[in-house]
């Protein structure tokens, strides 16, 4: 077992593919730009004006979260696997 930044992480055989994690993003839009958090790493947030900002934006917030303190931030790709759509009003 391994710890970085105060988190727990268990080795795993080199031979063992990893896995990759689903993750929950939420996001909302406020004004004419757009944000999101990531429910399953607490803190984890992004911005964009755009769409296509805020998959960027988060992909490297995703990256940045996950890096070990003193190493290179792994690369991330979001792929869309399920969509959940909650309308509010604001009135």
């Amino acid at each position: 077992m391994r710890r970085y930044g105060g988190r727990r992480l268990y080795d795993r055989p080199r031979s063992m593919p990893m896995q990759q994690p689903a993750l929950h993003i939420d996001i909302h839009r406020e004004d004419s730009s757009y944000w999101a958090e990531v429910r399953e790493l607490p803190g984890c947030f992004a911005s964009g004006d755009t769409v296509a900002e805020l998959i960027e934006s988060v992909e490297e917030g995703v990256a940045l979260y996950l890096a070990p303190p003193e190493g290179e931030a792994p690369s991330v790709a979001i792929e869309l696997a399920g969509f959940e759509l909650s309308l509010e009003s604001s009135r």
